[in-house]
């Protein structure tokens, strides 16, 4: 905000120079016109340390929500994390999920890909190392 506020001194000197005294009504208008000029790029400025001191709140508040979010998904229970293959989206379900004998229909959130069926529809072959998962769709019986 500091080049907006040096334009209206620089306005407010020019028309000094230029001797626009408030006798006449073009001197008042533009008296008028600079002093408002000058309190709106104060204002802005105020508002941009606002929205500074608003951004880093909430930029500290979404580091501890992640946090929080960690802790709570390490708490107690087996938590499976997938990466959906569309749009590489972290999902992340409880194990105790896949033991229902339901079928379990697992969305991605964000592309609203299906990431996994239980129907039989999605088994998962094993790589020989044993690291990396490939899917494959079984045949239709």
């Amino acid at each position: 905000m500091k080049a907006i506020s040096e334009k209206v001194s620089y306005l407010q000197g020019l028309a000094e120079g230029l001797n626009f005294s408030d006798s006449n009504p073009h001197g008042r208008i533009v008296a008028g016109i600079l002093e408002v000029l000058d309190e709106m790029a104060g204002t802005l400025g105020a508002l941009r340390c606002d929205i500074e001191g608003v951004k880093d709140y909430v930029e500290s508040i979404d580091e501890d929500l992640c946090d929080l979010e960690e802790s709570i998904l390490q708490a107690d229970r087996e938590v499976l994390e997938f990466e959906c293959p569309a749009c590489g989206e972290e999902l992340y379900c409880e194990a105790d999920l896949f033991n229902d004998e339901d079928v379990l229909e697992i969305i991605c959130p964000n592309c609203n890909d299906v990431i996994y069926i239980n129907d039989g529809s999605f088994d998962y072959d094993y790589d020989a190392d044993d690291s990396e998962q490939v899917s494959k769709p079984s045949s239709p019986s």
